[in-house]
């Protein structure tokens, strides 16, 4: 016979529905709701059907200013993640003080989201590219400066031991001994956070960070579907072209 379902997974599916019920009823949600949205939601998305491509050449300089602000956001968050994981990693930080304080940082960077980030950013430096290559660097560092430091915790302690046997210093043992037992992650997860960085850039700008997703914007807001839809065919052009050689990239590193 098969066991009979505990009672708690009873509980839990009966707080998950009346969570949805309850969240339906504050967000208006209803069948007349749901007629309403497939009825008007056809007609409004068909507008975006026929893309404007008058303008093309100047949307290919923008999607190139996008492209640019990943790959430097990309390249800021190496140059921050790489100290920030020695110092994040308990097995190898000098202290816990330096453990700790480095941790925080990390857990900071990951809750600011990067459109807040970019934004406090354009009121600091101005509006441009660069605040958004700092912004997407800033809070992808939290995660890359994180999962790095937790692989290099996984490292077999006797891995370390056997370099500080040999008399290595703290510095050696990072270079001989850390970064060679997690070079394939640390080559898989900057390919990861590429991918996902200029995936980002293409949002950036609607808060002013520069790249296409400036031109996004303001063809929504004056309904200019025609070049609104052009602008996300070549959003989907982009990450489907990135997305190929990321996986051609992953391939020849297994």
């Amino acid at each position: 016979m098969k066991p009979r379902p505990k009672s708690h997974v009873w509980w839990i599916t009966g707080l998950i529905a009346l969570a949805g019920v309850l969240g339906s009823a504050s967000l208006g949600l209803n069948l007349g709701t749901l007629n309403s949205i497939l009825n008007e939601g056809g007609p409004a998305l068909a507008r975006y059907s026929q893309p404007d491509w008058q303008d093309l050449p100047r949307l290919f300089g923008r999607l190139g200013e996008t492209l640019v602000v990943g790959i430097w956001g990309t390249v800021i968050n190496l140059l921050l993640a790489v100290p920030l994981t020695i110092f994040a990693a308990r097995n190898l930080a000098p202290n816990r003080f330096a453990f700790r304080g480095s941790r925080e940082l990390l857990n900071v960077f990951r809750a600011l989201p990067d459109a807040l980030i970019a934004l406090l950013f354009t009121q600091g430096i101005g509006l441009g590219p660069m605040a958004g290559a700092l912004a997407i660097g800033i809070h992808s560092t939290g995660f890359v400066a994180k999962a790095l430091a937790d692989a290099m915790e996984r490292v077999p302690e006797g891995t370390y031991e056997g370099v500080r046997a040999c008399g290595a210093t703290r510095f050696q043992v990072i270079r001989f001994a850390a970064w060679p037992s997690i070079g394939r992650e640390f080559a898989s997860t900057t390919l990861y956070i590429a991918d996902r960085n200029i995936r980002v850039a293409t949002t950036l700008g609607v808060v002013g960070a520069g790249g296409i997703g400036v031109d996004l914007l303001t063809s929504l807001r004056t309904f200019n579907t025609g070049r609104a839809a052009t602008v996300m065919v070549l959003i989907v052009g982009l990450i489907l072209i990135v997305d190929v050689i990321s996986n051609q990239i992953q391939r020849r590193l297994q």
